[in-house]
């Protein structure tokens, strides 16, 4: 039994001999497929495609016969076949058969030279020199792992010991938070208390008050919200022409030595740093999109519409916003009067700023006629003569009550005015305490937002990597621009002759093979908003390396770094320090693009 099965095993192995002798006499042959390439009893060959049965004689006889090319591995002859190189001392490769005897030496593929076989050019067998320098390559890219996988364990460890830290620290700050919020209850409380002794103080002569307060209120509530819509309108113009005066002063070419731009920015420059502010305020407004800026101006109006219960403090507001709208109107004079200057600039020069500075004023000059036509129809449908002489005439009447009201004695005979202004000053001082505690509490209550958005919301990479190394910045010169890229932040194309920053998005996450995504930049003209995708490189310096623009206001980006190198691994996962590590957690987030 035993003799006959070791005979069994010996006649296997001869046949299995038997077919990889007879597949090697076939030139072009991947060896995984040697066992079809065996002639049938009646001496045929079945094309790998099962569509027909051909002479075993035909195989690489220089004529397609199979329609998947398979009965020529080793010619030309089929061009859907594949020719298969050894590459004896590196690694096996496939090529088309259509290259096979073309008169190229495609040591690409066949570093051995064998798709050469019958061609006039003799291809010399390049596989040991070939196969040394592609083994050296990666001897290099491993020890560059190596270096890169020991900083990457770093990162993963620095990642691990600041989470402690950031935990220990929310746990402190929402302890904080805790106690700051029962001392803002009890500030809010006797603020609100002693505001409502006030109010009560305050309504001695309540019935003539509200006399005046049903005759007038209404009309001048109109009159403050006519007000109120114009102000919105003009403080854009002001912020619009700060916006272009701004723009010309940084951008024109000085060389030029324009007399009229030079005195326009000389003018300017003044007016601008004897009031900083209101650049700030414009540029504000530039960065406000129109939602945002809807937003921002309903509140407001929200927050005057609070005074408008009230007969002395929606009076109050009135005069605030008549006295503003003087203001910006005369500065609106003034700004407009510099830019009409402009106009005369010497055109023979080609100062680009000034250029589009004249451009964009006559458009604005058109929408601020337009706007403000529209101003005087409100105004004309809302009689707003009528209205504004309701005030004036209510105006001195509430003043004389004011008075008399702060006069009045109180019941111990006490002077009502001192007894007035003590009560001022703790509710002023009370305020006072309430608004430190507050901002105090909005600090605290940002913190530990802002802390349990980085711990439990913000993905940091499977092991924290990238929490040590958050928002830092890495820059590449370019030449005309430099680009900046802050890891899971923020990235920026700054423009090295002037300075002049683009934004090219916020982080919203990581796209495949853990690309950074940053997407929602500056809009181009005529183009999509900018994006920029950085994709890692392995490495253990993190380095910006390149930037490229292949489309339209779309970046990629390459960064050398360890979080493309590959960690050290046992059965049960990657290893930091000896221990196995696992995915930190994290929750899923929905960004608002997506």
């Amino acid at each position: 039994m035993r003799v006959g099965l070791v005979s069994q095993l010996l006649f296997l192995y001869s046949q299995a001999g038997l077919i990889r002798a007879k597949s090697a006499e076939i030139r072009g042959l991947d060896p995984r497929l040697a066992e079809k390439y065996v002639p049938s009893s009646d001496n045929m060959f079945e094309c790998l495609d099962g569509s027909q049965r051909i002479p075993f004689a035909r195989v690489n006889d220089d004529y397609c016969d199979c329609t998947d090319g398979s009965d020529e591995p080793g010619t030309s002859a089929c061009t859907n076949g594949t020719f298969y190189c050894a590459n004896t001392g590196h690694t096996p490769g496939s090529l088309s058969a259509s290259r096979v005897n073309d008169g190229v030496c495609d040591y690409d593929v066949c570093c051995d030279g064998s798709d050469e076989w019958d061609s006039p050019i003799k291809c010399p067998d390049k596989c040991a020199e070939i196969g040394a320098k592609r083994r050296d390559e990666e001897e290099k890219l491993a020890q560059t792992n190596k270096s890169g996988a020991r900083k990457l364990q770093e990162l993963i460890a620095s990642g691990r010991e600041l989470r402690q830290t950031k935990s220990a620290e929310l746990e402190h700050k929402c302890t904080e938070l805790a106690k700051t919020e029962q001392e803002y209850s009890v500030a809010e409380a006797h603020k609100n208390e002693l505001e409502q002794i006030q109010r009560d103080h305050e309504t001695n002569n309540a019935n003539t008050m509200q006399q005046l307060t049903t005759e007038y209120l209404e009309p001048i509530v109109q009159y403050r919200k006519e007000l109120a819509a114009q102000l919105h309108i003009l403080r854009a113009h002001r912020d619009t022409l700060i916006q272009l005066l701004k723009a010309v002063r940084d951008g024109h070419n000085v060389e030029f030595n324009d007399e009229v731009v030079a005195k326009v920015v000389r003018e300017y420059g003044e007016y601008a740093e004897a009031l900083p502010y209101m650049e700030e305020a414009a540029q504000a407004y530039a960065d406000e999109d129109s939602k945002s800026r809807k937003e921002r101006e309903l509140l407001m109006d929200r927050d005057s519409e609070e005074d408008d219960a009230s007969l002395v403090l929606c009076m109050g507001a009135v005069d605030i916003a008549e006295n503003e709208l003087r203001t910006v109107n005369d500065d609106i004079s003034v700004l407009l009067g510099w830019m009409r200057d402009l106009q005369a600039y010497n055109r023979n020069y080609h100062d680009l700023a000034v250029k589009g500075a004249v451009v964009a004023l006559a458009d604005f000059e058109t929408a601020r006629e337009r706007e403000m036509s529209d101003v005087s129809a409100r105004h004309e449908a809302a009689n707003i003569g009528e209205l504004k002489s309701k005030f004036d005439e209510a105006k001195p009447l509430v003043e004389a009550i004011a008075p008399a009201d702060e006069s009045a004695l109180n019941s111990d005979g006490e002077d009502e005015g001192q007894a007035t202004e003590d009560l001022e000053k703790q509710v002023a001082d009370a305020r006072s305490q309430f608004w430190e505690i507050q901002n105090e509490k909005t600090r605290l209550t940002n913190e530990v937002s802002n802390l349990r958005e980085l711990l439990e919301e913000k993905d940091l990479g499977p092991h924290d990597e990238f929490l040590s190394l958050y928002k830092q910045c890495y820059s590449l010169d370019t030449g005309e621009y430099t680009y900046e890229v802050c890891l899971l932040d923020r990235a920026a194309q700054i423009e090295n002759k002037n300075n002049a920053r683009q934004n090219l998005g916020t982080f919203i996450g990581f796209g495949q093979n853990r690309e950074l995504n940053y997407r929602n930049g500056a809009k181009c003209w005529n183009g999509p908003e900018r994006s920029i995708t950085v994709a890692f490189e392995c490495a253990s310096v993190v380095e910006l390396v390149e930037v490229k623009e292949p489309e339209k206001c779309e970046y990629r980006a390459v960064m050398t770094g360890p979080f493309a190198c590959k960690l050290p691994s046992s059965g049960d996962g990657e290893v930091v320090d000896g221990e196995v590590v696992e995915e930190h957690p994290v929750k899923e987030h929905v960004h608002d693009e997506l």
